[in-house]
């Protein structure tokens, strides 16, 4: 079998999980599940699920460290695959939900298992769910919702996203791997570099890199903000500000940022996807790094669209610079600054749809409410901002709670939602008093 070195979002996921305990390893495994239509047997589910491996070389894959650089090796498909089989007298949602829970409880180890795990759950005679756990090294959320879509269309779902993909040949990750480090990506890689030594020119050693700080003690603390008011005034800000609603939220959470560190000069970690090459867009595997994004808060007095432009501008140019290799990136930060690459102040965007055409007048909303929340992973970074998908906008925040505590981590997402509404009505509001509300919700001031 040949060996590759890893994909540059293979290695990044490798590095971080390095400086993490081991046993806090299953914190980062991706989970979920695919619901299996009436009719079906469990050997066709098991079956299906052999389909799939064989498809996807991510989910048959050996990770091992080399001399000097951690390498991957690709197994033959072969099948039948192992799945477990849980029977549940009623498979419902909380029963699904704590089988991926245990199956995504025991590290996995890289050298000699696979990176993901099934589960067949069965009620009433036959399965109803299978419970899909992949270690992030092997899939990022986009790679697992492909994973799930064709199981379902294997299995005979209407899946129509799974249903195009099996039409497919899926992308390798090994190509990928030798396609990023060829010749002809050199400067691709070159300019990359030269992104980070500008930023290690311009930003202050007391602002980047971010320390790190993945200490497991206190742990983190997290609450949920669900409001479909939020959804519909982010929808109405987006439309008027000609920002997208990504970079909407992205701007009021660099102000929350400002406002939790005192300090209006910092740097957000955003989430790169790296799926812009038609040819890799739908892979298994996992492409995400850090990409960094420094933010001034600027003058008082600007008005925060004007702010919200400026930071669009900015996070586009930090996404396109996200594909890198970090021991080369790690290897500059030690030169330059002495120190250990480190990220922190995390801001995760993965709601779709929040347009104008599909919002709905938000004076029929009542304010949204915040939900205590277990965070799956109790190390990382200290400040996490995570915006998912759904009809109530849920906006997690996971934190450090000597960094906020729990109370003022309730103010920060009441904030989030009463500042949407404010600037929903376009509001004539200025930077200065976005990130003096935020303060002052955190019990906290503004200097000056």
């Amino acid at each position: 079998m040949t060996a590759y070195p890893l994909t540059f979002g293979q290695l990044s996921v490798w590095r971080i999980m390095q400086r993490h305990p081991v046993r806090r390893w299953p914190e980062s495994y991706l989970r979920d599940s695919v619901p299996v239509p009436g009719g079906v047997r469990v050997d066709q589910v098991i079956e299906g699920i052999g389909v799939l491996r064989a498809r996807h070389e991510s989910l048959r894959t050996h990770f091992f460290d080399a001399p000097g650089v951690p390498l991957q090796r690709v197994a033959p498909a072969a099948r039948p695959v192992d799945v477990e089989v849980v029977h549940h007298d009623r498979a419902d949602e909380e029963a699904v939900a704590a089988v991926g829970a245990r199956l995504a409880s025991t590290r996995i180890d890289r050298e000699v298992e696979f990176g993901d795990r099934f589960a067949v759950v069965t009620a009433a005679g036959g399965p109803a769910h299978v419970v899909v756990v992949v270690d992030h090294i092997v899939a990022d959320g986009y790679g697992l919702k492909r994973i799930c879509a064709e199981l379902s269309a294997l299995l005979g779902g209407e899946d129509p996203d799974g249903a195009r993909w099996l039409d497919e040949e899926p992308p390798r990750p090994g190509e990928l791997a030798l396609e990023q480090r060829s010749d002809a990506s050199r400067a691709r890689r070159e300019a990359a570099v030269e992104h980070w030594r500008q930023l290690l020119r311009t930003l202050p050693a007391e602002v980047f890199p971010v320390p790190w700080s993945a200490g497991e003690s206190p742990g983190r603390i997290e609450s949920v903000l669900h409001s479909p008011r939020a959804r519909s005034d982010l929808s109405a800000v987006s439309a008027w500000t000609a920002v997208s609603p990504q970079n909407v939220l992205l701007a009021l959470s660099a102000l929350a940022t400002a406002a939790v560190t005192g300090s209006e000069r910092l740097v957000m970690t955003l989430q790169a996807g790296n799926r812009f090459s038609p040819r890799w867009r739908s892979i298994v595997s996992s492409m995400n790094q850090y990409s960094p994004l420094p933010v001034e808060v600027g003058p008082p007095e600007a008005a925060f669209a004007d702010f919200a432009a400026r930071v669009q501008t900015a996070a586009l140019n930090a996404y396109r610079k996200g594909s890198y290799d970090v021991d080369v990136i790690t290897e500059l930060v030690r030169r330059e600054r002495g120190v250990d690459l480190g990220y922190d102040h995390f801001y995760n965007f993965m709601a779709h749809g929040v347009t104008a055409s599909a919002a709905a007048p938000a004076a029929r909303f009542a304010p949204g409410r915040v939900r205590d929340t277990e965070p799956y992973r109790q190390i990382g970074p200290r400040f996490d901002i995570k915006v998912r998908d759904g009809a109530d906008l849920p906006i997690v925040v996971r934190v450090d709670p000597l960094l906020l505590p729990r109370e003022a981590l309730h103010g920060l997402l009441g904030w989030f939602d009463e500042e949407l509404h404010r600037l929903a009505g376009r509001a004539d509001t200025t930077v200065g008093e976005v990130l003096a509300r935020c303060a002052g919700a955190l019990g906290r001031r503004v200097a000056g």
